[in-house]
């Protein structure tokens, strides 16, 4: 993949995230011309770490008082929500100082990575991600 002069500038603030937020590291990533994929790794018990036991029984969670609780936890500004917020301003200040036509989707996906073979996958699809650009519905050549 052949990155544009603003996806040169996305790619160094991925090389540069722990130096803003040492709380976290994105040791893989790709950048593509419609999208990006990173793993991004927030390192536990860092001040403003927000963590939620899932520990409970079923039943338990189908309760009023846990999805009360639960939609508080939701509104909150997590770490993951830093970092990307983060490098997303930073994208866009280059952006428009520079008078680059760009915008982000206004969300983003995100998934835990529950063990090593999804972490594996993950990685692979990643890894993989820019041979596959010829197949996406936004491909121009």
């Amino acid at each position: 993949m052949v990155l544009s002069d603003i996806g040169k500038y996305a790619d160094e603030q991925f090389n540069n995230v722990t130096s803003h937020y040492p709380y976290a590291e994105i040791p893989l990533w790709t950048i593509m011309p419609n999208h990006l994929h990173a793993i991004v790794i927030i390192s536990a018990g860092r001040d403003g770490v927000h963590t939620v036991s899932t520990t409970e029984t079923p039943s338990r969670w189908l309760s009023d008082t846990v999805n009360e609780t639960m939609q508080e936890i939701s509104h909150r500004k997590g770490p993951l929500s830093v970092v990307i917020g983060g490098l997303k301003r930073a994208v866009t200040h280059y952006a428009n100082k520079n008078t680059l036509d760009f915008a982000w989707q206004p969300r983003f996906h995100d998934h835990i990575i529950r063990d090593n073979s999804e972490m594996n996958r993950i990685a692979d699809y990643i890894e993989n991600n820019v041979a596959n650009w010829v197949d996406d519905e936004f491909y121009t050549p």
